[in-house]
């Protein structure tokens, strides 16, 4: 089996694939990769780590953000072409993709190809947990990449026009990654007590035998 996440940031992507490869999956994760690429430029600044990352690419108002997002996003390309080339010679073993909250901002090309190699598995972002998903971001933010999405009003800070893009860049993200997902999985059900990474198998199993 092989699977791609797809989602916003902090729905729960990059925990669902550490369980996996707990369970054998093999795991490719596009945040390390990219994190990786820029390990020698962020060092520069003190940054490290996802969050390091997120202060390199500064915010849609920041001045650094136009070149920083532009390097992020070709990147991100580059890992989900390697990783899309080197899974081909993973004959018969189980794999799944991380990807990041701005996958399918990587292009329709891109996305097909992960759509015709893997089964994309969209984790589910109800509308009645937007707001708290941004309160999530103001705390620990992800780098993210805003498109045109980010449009600051003439009466309004930077942060308040923030505060109004977000839950737009939310709804965007939603209507493309339903565009690419193969099915998606049920938000409150991932987080159930009681669910487990087998539970999470067998559903993958039972969904596999309907697509």
């Amino acid at each position: 089996m092989r699977i791609s996440l797809i989602g916003m940031s902090h729905v729960g992507k990059t925990y669902w694939a550490k369980k996996l490869e707990e369970k054998g999956f093999i795991r490719f994760s596009c945040d390390d990769f990219i994190e990786e690429k820029l390990k020698a430029e962020l060092a520069q600044s003190g940054y490290s780590g996802i969050e390091g990352v997120s202060k390199w690419m500064g915010q849609p108002y920041d001045f650094q953000y136009s070149g920083a997002s532009k390097k992020y996003l070709e990147l991100e390309i580059l890992s989900l072409r390697n990783i899309l080339s080197d899974i081909d010679n993973l004959n018969g073993q189980n794999v799944v993709i991380d990807t990041t909250g701005s996958v399918i901002h990587t292009g329709q090309e891109v996305m097909q190809n992960l759509a015709r190699k893997t089964r994309i598995l969209e984790l589910d972002t109800p509308e009645s947990v937007k707001q708290e998903m941004y309160k999530s971001y103001l705390i620990n933010p992800k780098p993210v990449i805003w498109g045109d999405v980010y449009k600051k009003f003439d009466d309004e800070s930077t942060e308040q026009a923030l505060a109004r893009c977000y839950p737009l860049l939310l709804d965007y993200r939603t209507r493309k990654y339903k565009k690419y997902a193969h099915v998606s999985l049920n938000y409150f059900l991932l987080r159930q007590k009681d669910f487990s990474t087998e539970n999470f198998l067998n559903l993958l199993f039972s969904l596999e035998e309907k697509i």
